[in-house]
């Protein structure tokens, strides 16, 4: 796991608000670095780099300086992630100290270095020369083993041209068309080679071609050494189309022949990867193991399959099937596993709504660290009774969190009560929250009822929108916490409750008090063991497993087969989500039912996200009438923006092919579609 300690630069000059931009240019100047940060009372307030200083000590050298705000901390020791609206990080250690910064051009750039030197490193052990060239057949990389075969080095290699170079009775101008020339007899500098040429791609585009071989003597001694480089050849090309997790290869009898990645003996139901290579998938299916029905699917369509599936022992898989051809007949067929049945460990029981009814739980899905630490705070918080405020944006799942302490504390064999503070009118509030006795005003049933806390007892009562209540209510409600008693409206006694209090909001509680809009001593009653919900966007990698998991419910609901294509999962993990859990939710559900194909590819989810754009507005610019200038920037932006957005699979491709920032992007998309 690579971390943001591993990618930061030292941390750099600060300056204030108020430094001119003369002075600013001065002190960039002296630093010899790119940018300076921007800090008041001791906060960092964002930065400002070399070319925005020059540009405004040309044009407006007597205006106060600009900079920006794209900043974003993290903690030193976090795992890297990128974020298309930010352009500059700030590391931290534990103590709160800023030790480091980096660009996210600049890191995006250091993982691909690291990438690419980890892919020299097995490529190198595997013993193959590797040469790659671009559409002009210039050689553009070569491996240490292929300059050991040439006995030539690469600064001599570099930029030359490889067909000039390289003596074979093959056209390598095929390869460019997208042809694959295997077992490829050739000579280079004298030392004959054989090996095979393939497309190199890039955005779904040849780029150029590229060429692993092996010394000719070497695989004249060996004949199994060839087919180690045919299939290995094949084996690389599958593993590039599909996300690499547990990587299975079968013949076309459905045996085993390779097994790859982390070995799961949770899947296997074994330790040892021998125990499995050779057998039958069809004799595992019949043990429970493995389901073979993505194969026969496959093998039928022949074409990429992606499916959720369950074993009989109870594992749930997500599964990616891809054909491997030869002569036009599948020869193989590659499967990438990703064992998701961890993803259901947090389906709880049962709960009561505000109207006393029994519905479902919503399960707690999610893989990312800072998940993770929340959960498990919140399960130690749920062993005691102490009052809880969850913080968090509208649809993060505030609700699933508070069933989740219930769940996990002494009460959860007894009632847990949700109250939407916002849904309820504020004249029926005090009726619905502590009840009422007989005839206490018109239209109250005879019998009297119970209020919400009254059916919580013993229990758990889920206050959401909690700051959505009106101030006589934050009143009656703090007394509430205080004595833990209640009075029904039109009683003459108090009846004793017992209930663990777990209140959210999507509010700055803190900021409602010094409005004088929120009660600082019911604030201060709520607020003992708080937790932040981070949000969606917070954390990219439970996108998946919830789109995953939402596909499974809706396709089980409308009696659907709809599979997420691997560009349909890029654009989803690549949006912003402003609405959260809640808006991946529905457009889940909306891709369920509105595509037509049981794939759902990643032109589906563009439209799903940002509209579908008319025929009228694909063409070349075209005016029919006088319009205001502004107006007509606007419409031509949003269309381009459009365009761009259902043609390429990320809005980062998006944004380069449109020749602005992913940052930027983002933005604009957010205006426009948001």
């Amino acid at each position: 796991m690579i971390t943001w300690h591993n990618l930061l630069y030292p941390i750099p000059i600060s300056v204030t608000t108020d430094t001119t931009i003369r002075e600013a240019a001065h002190f960039i100047q002296q630093s010899g670095g790119d940018i300076l940060l921007i800090e008041h009372k001791g906060e960092i307030l964002g930065y400002v780099d070399s070319h925005s200083l020059l540009d405004q000590l040309i044009h407006s050298p007597g205006q106060p300086m600009r900079y920006k705000t794209d900043v974003l901390v993290v903690e030193e020791t976090a795992p890297v992630e990128f974020y298309h609206n930010v352009s500059i990080v700030l590391g931290k250690n534990r103590s709160g100290r800023f030790t480091g910064y980096s660009t996210m051009e600049a890191a995006r750039h250091a993982i691909k270095t690291l990438q690419l030197t980890q892919m020299q490193k097995i490529f190198a052990s595997a013993g193959i020369g590797i040469v790659t060239t671009d559409d002009q057949f210039q050689i553009m990389f070569l491996n240490e083993k292929a300059e050991e075969i040439f006995g030539v080095s690469r600064n001599v290699l570099l930029y030359r041209n490889y067909k000039t170079l390289l003596l074979t009775q093959e056209n390598l101008d095929s390869v460019l068309k997208g042809k694959q020339l295997v077992s490829v007899a050739s000579s280079f500098n004298s030392k004959p080679i054989i090996g095979n040429f393939s497309p190199l791609y890039e955005n779904e585009q040849v780029s150029g071609i590229v060429h692993l071989f092996y010394p000719r003597r070497q695989l004249e001694e060996s004949v199994q050494e060839l087919e180690f480089v045919r299939n290995l050849n094949e084996d690389l090309q599958v593993l590039y189309a599909s996300s690499n997790e547990q990587l299975v290869v079968v013949d076309k009898a459905g045996t085993i022949i390779r097994l790859s990645g982390a070995f799961s003996s949770d899947i296997w139901q074994t330790p040892n990867p021998e125990d499995i290579l050779g057998s039958s998938v069809y004799l595992l299916e019949r043990e429970g193991i493995f389901p073979a029905d993505i194969i026969d699917r496959c093998r039928k369509q022949k074409q990429k399959i992606m499916h959720i599936q369950e074993t009989k022992r109870g594992r749930r898989l997500w599964a990616v099937a891809v054909p491997v051809f030869k002569a036009k007949k599948i020869e193989k067929i590659v499967i990438v596993l990703r064992d998701i049945t961890e993803l259901s460990d947090y389906q709880i029981g049962t709960q009561a709504d505000s109207n006393g009814e029994d519905k479902m739980n919503k399960p707690l899905i999610y893989r990312s660290k800072s998940m993770e630490d929340i959960v498990e705070q919140a399960k130690r918080i749920a062993e005691v009774d102490s009052t809880v405020l969850l913080y968090g944006e509208s649809g993060v799942g505030k609700e699933v969190f508070a069933q989740t302490i219930h769940a996990h504390s002494p009460r959860h064999n007894k009632p847990f009560v949700r109250v939407n503070c916002g849904a309820i009118p504020e004249t029926l509030m005090e009726s619905e929250f502590f009840g009422y006795e007989s005839g206490a005003f018109t239209g109250a049933d005879r019998k009297g009822k119970p209020g919400l806390f009254e059916l919580a007892h013993t229990g758990t009562i889920f206050l959401d929108e909690v700051g959505e209540l009106p101030a006589n209510l934050q009143v009656k409600l703090l007394r509430v916490l205080q004595e833990r008693e209640i009075r029904r409206i039109g009683g003459t006694h108090t009846i004793p409750i017992d209930v663990r209090i777990v209140a959210a909001t999507n509010k700055d509680l803190r900021h409602m008090v010094h409005q004088k809009t929120f009660r600082e001593d019911l604030y201060y009653r709520l607020n003992v063991i708080p937790i932040t919900i981070p949000a969606l966007r917070q954390r990219q990698v439970d996108i998946v497993p919830l789109s995953l998991h939402f596909l499974d419910v809706y396709n089980k609901k409308y009696s659907k087969e709809k599979q997420l294509s691997r560009e349909a999962v890029e654009v989803l993990e690549n949006y912003d989500w402003p609405g959260n859990i809640r808006e991946l939710q529905n457009v889940i559900e909306r891709l369920v039912v509105i595509t037509r194909d049981n794939f759902i590819e990643g032109q589906d989810v563009l439209s799903a996200l940002y509209g579908e754009v008319s025929e009228e507005s694909t063409g070349r610019v075209a005016v029919h009438e006088i319009m205001p200038l502004k107006d007509a920037l606007e419409q031509v932006e949003t269309n381009l923006l459009s365009l761009a957005l259902q043609k390429y699979r990320t809005a980062a491709e998006a944004a380069q092919v449109l020749g602005i920032s992913e940052s930027t992007i983002s933005r604009k998309i957010k205006r426009r579609f948001g």
